[in-house]
Formats: C-alpha cells, sequence, structure tokens
C-alpha cells in the first residue's frame, strides 16, 4: 500500500480525481442536488501497483437545502459480499462456505464470507465472482456457470456519514463433488503478498451466527436467509 506525502498526496497522484471512485461519488451527490464548490485530498492511499485505493478528502459545497456540507468524506467506492452454500453432490449435505483471517482493525481471527472492493469501477457482480474464487480457491472454471443472486435490489452504505462505499450482497448455491466440498473445510486461499492469510471453512447457518462481529456478515447471513420466507 502506498499513502500520500504532506500534499495529500496531489503531487503523486496529479489526476486523483479522475479515480473511478471519486468520479461516481461526485456524479452520485450532484444527482441528488449537491453542488459541489471545492474538493481538496487530505490523504490519498493506492496500492503497490498504483491503483487507487482510498481518497479522505475535504469538500465545500452546499446540500440540496442550501446547507453547508459536512467537510470531510472518505471515498473508497463499491464493494461486493458473496454467500456461498455449498452442496456436497453425494450426500446432499449443506454448509456455507466461510473464510478465517485476521483483521487489522480489531485484531481478531474474523470469520467472514468471500468479500471485496469493486475495481476501477467495475461490476459488483464481477467482483463477487472473482472474490469468491481467490478467496476460496474455487476453480474459476468451475464458477463461470454459477448464478449469483443478488440479495438486495441495490447497493447498502455501509456508513453514509462519513463514506461513500455501498455494498452489494449476493448468493450462490454450488454443488462440489464431495472431496472438493471436504478439502473446502480447512483450506488455504488468498495472496499472501498483499496480507491475506485465509482459511477456508465449512459452517451451518446457526455456527456461521455464533459469536459474529461483523457486521456485513451478519447481514449478509440474514439476507441470505430472508430468500426463504414467503412474501409479505
Amino acid at each position: 500500500m502506498t499513502a500520500s506525502s504532506g500534499d495529500g498526496g496531489a503531487a503523486r497522484f496529479p489526476r486523483w480525481r479522475e479515480w473511478p471512485m471519486v468520479r461516481a461519488w461526485e456524479r452520485t451527490l450532484a444527482a441528488s442536488g449537491w453542488r459541489l464548490d471545492a474538493l481538496k485530498p487530505l490523504n490519498l492511499l493506492a496500492r503497490r501497483n498504483g491503483d487507487p485505493l482510498f481518497a479522505l478528502l475535504e469538500a465545500r459545497g452546499k446540500d440540496p437545502e442550501g446547507r453547508a456540507m459536512l467537510p470531510y468524506v472518505l471515498v473508497r467506492g463499491a464493494a461486493a459480499v458473496v454467500v456461498p452454500e455449498c452442496v456436497n453432490g453425494a450426500t446432499g449435505e449443506r454448509k456455507l462456505l466461510m473464510v478465517r483471517q485476521r483483521r487489522v482493525g480489531d485484531g481478531t481471527l474474523s470469520l467472514e464470507f468471500p468479500a471485496g472492493m469493486v475495481e476501477h469501477g467495475g461490476d459488483p457482480l464481477d467482483t463477487a465472482r472473482r472474490e469468491l474464487h481467490e478467496e476460496t480457491g474455487l476453480p474459476a472454471a468451475l464458477l463461470a456457470d454459477a448464478v449469483l443472486e443478488p440479495l438486495w435490489d441495490k447497493g447498502l452504505a455501509s456508513s453514509p456519514g462519513l463514506s461513500d462505499e455501498v455494498v452489494h450482497f449476493y448468493a450462490v448455491t454450488l454443488v462440489l463433488d464431495e472431496a472438493v466440498f471436504r478439502a473446502l473445510d480447512g483450506g488455504t486461499a488468498g495472496h499472501a503478498e498483499e496480507g491475506e492469510h485465509i482459511v477456508t471453512v465449512l459452517r451451518t447457518p446457526a455456527e456461521a451466527a455464533a459469536g459474529q462481529s461483523s457486521v456485513l456478515t451478519l447481514l449478509g447471513l440474514l439476507l441470505w436467509r430472508r430468500r426463504a420466507l414467503p412474501a409479505a
């Protein structure tokens, strides 16, 4: 990860305002009737390869009612979470496929569903499919024809008081050979060079919820369960 310099990163990233997530955030404000008068980078973060990651910005402008907007926003774009249910083709056993990894935010060994940020203003559905492959080690060919079903009709804001991030939730059911199914419980995946040290696990819905500390994981589970409820 590459951080900005003392100028907020504008010298290192002179075209920061063209970053896809910054442009998307500006378009969203304009569509909602906001007026943006000035925008200044306080800290720009990029991956080692230079791809945009986060932008902490100071903004000046007016909301649709003509009031001064709060001055700080963390622009990070959209993300995707996928809830995979795996079915043992030999026995019919069904489990949720999850990932365990240490998280720097609170230091815990977190139990989550595969997830990731949408890159370059891309498609959240493509992101969900990519993360399912990269974070679980399931072959891309096996996932190519898998049907990912949206669990909500739009992205859900994770922290709208500070960030533009919206999270898209998907579900997928995968029927697997018994050997593949069993290997997922205790398998390893992720990109170690990027700090991803992932262990895959299979859990029942009750086990997935027990002791859960991630709001995104819990919300994904609740939306997944909601699919089976009769329409109101």
